[in-house]
């Protein structure tokens, strides 16, 4: 897994660091082949409405041609972070679905003596 943190001046907190490499872990844990690259950028903002949020940005590169991007803006870094990962992994989730259900073989309609016979 390749992985890139930036941001401003929260990004060099020990701590939510090391959140973010754990929450990073357990998302590339869903991907055995393990083609996941990720960027998470983390920084303060003041909203009129809300007041000071912190934001935080994942954009990831998972397997072939897909790719997640998720944002969140909590009173805490700790919970964005937190809600970042899990919308990326309820996202990838949404993926997978769809990629299934594309791949599934479209079933041919009955023919009206075969739906005769099975009444």
């Amino acid at each position: 897994m390749l992985m890139k943190i930036g941001g401003d001046t929260l990004a060099l907190d020990a701590d939510i660091r090391r959140q973010i490499e754990s929450e990073a872990m357990k998302f590339a844990a869903r991907f055995p082949d393990g083609q996941v690259d990720a960027q998470v950028t983390i920084q303060e903002e003041f909203d009129p409405l809300h007041g000071h949020r912190v934001r935080c940005e994942l954009s990831a590169k998972v397997g072939a041609g897909r790719q997640v991007v998720v944002r969140d803006a909590r009173k805490t870094a700790n919970e964005a972070i937190r809600e970042v990962f899990n919308a990326a992994g309820r996202n990838v989730r949404r993926l997978r679905r769809q990629h299934i259900l594309s791949l599934a073989p479209v079933r041919p309609a009955l023919l009206p003596a075969a739906q005769a016979a099975g009444r």
